[in-house]
């Protein structure tokens, strides 16, 4: 058994009944793993959960708490940048503590592996277990991400998707499942690399930063939140080439899109901005399944993704190397 304590670094759980959260609960328990909801993950000022002084203190005492296995957080939202001076991250890696979630959990994710080198996941936070429908693919995802080791682990693309705001229905569903996109590859090749990157508005934060991980030989994965806009989405590309990004990676995930975003767009505008921007050597796939969508695989940020792109067939592994740096 594993034991979870759940953090909201970011937008506020007070909004959520006791009935929703005991799903969470019980989803988790079904895993094998035991619960801890620290108490200011209920604090609400303008939906954050508190201040930047009582957010760090509670994710420094899970960390601080060498029974907590894993720090999961409850889901995203925004200004988790306030946080990365006050996080005991040396700490986090010293415990061999596993750091979940996605979103603006990106932030984080990506602070811990550059001041440390240490492996976080980018995968569901407690939110996505709360759902009564939760998919087999999360659960099971969430599960062999947690036993990675050095051997690469093959990802399987989910037939079904879904976007639809379950959590505001009567009895929390039925979900709106419809076929998954195909895993396409806009630019084929293989390349193998560490994983960086989710959500790009939120990882857009640190770049200029000491938080910012190095760009050479990584595999980026992107990824948006509801409703996105397509000029935003397309400004946030257009940064990143700016940067130099796209000429120092060794690849490209694009996760897939909400239903609500899809509508925004027309049908070629990802592929579009794709070739626009990226260089065509570049291994570049679309409609990943870790996003703001349902299933939501567990991937390993600072841990190693291989690409295998051709027009036929697209498959990712991951792993995770050894450790190799102690505080």
């Amino acid at each position: 058994m594993s034991n979870i304590t759940v953090v909201a670094p970011a937008n506020t759980m007070h909004h959520l009944d006791e009935k929703i959260i005991n799903i969470g609960v019980v989803n988790l328990s079904n895993l094998g793993h035991k619960v801890t909801i620290l108490e200011e993950c209920f604090l609400d000022i303008n939906n954050i959960a508190g201040s930047i002084a009582q957010r760090a203190s509670s994710i420094n005492r899970a960390i601080a708490d060498e029974s907590t296995d894993i720090i999961m957080a409850v889901f995203g939202g925004y200004n988790c940048n306030d946080l990365v001076d006050y996080i005991n991250f040396p700490q986090m890696y010293k415990n061999n503590q596993r750091f979940i979630g996605y979103s603006d959990m990106t932030v984080l994710l990506n602070a811990y592996y550059a001041t440390t080198g240490g492996v976080a996941f980018h995968g569901p936070g407690f939110g996505s277990f709360c759902d009564p429908g939760l998919a087999f693919e999360t659960a099971d995802g969430f599960t062999h991400a947690l036993t990675l080791n050095d051997k690469e682990l093959l990802l399987i693309q989910p037939v079904r998707t879904a976007s639809d705001l379950w959590f505001l229905k009567d009895g929390y569903g039925p979900r709106a499942w419809q076929s998954h996109p195909k895993w396409k590859s806009i630019n084929n090749g293989e390349a193998i690399g560490v994983l960086i990157g989710g959500n790009i508005e939120s990882f857009l934060n640190l770049i200029g930063t000491k938080y910012c991980p190095d760009f050479n030989h990584k595999i980026l994965l992107i990824e948006s939140s509801f409703d996105t806009e397509p000029n935003k989405f397309r400004m946030w590309f257009s940064h990143l080439k700016s940067c130099g990004v796209f000429e120092k990676i060794s690849g490209l995930i694009v996760g897939n899109f909400t239903t609500c975003s899809y509508e925004n767009f027309n049908e070629n505008f990802l592929a579009n901005i794709i070739v626009e921007f990226v260089p065509r050597i570049l291994p570049t796939m679309i409609n990943f399944s870790s996003s703001h969508t349902d299933p939501i695989l567990t991937v390993p940020v600072g841990g190693l993704i291989h690409m295998k792109l051709s027009s036929h067939k697209n498959d990712i592994y991951m792993s995770i190397p050894p450790r190799h740096k102690a505080y």
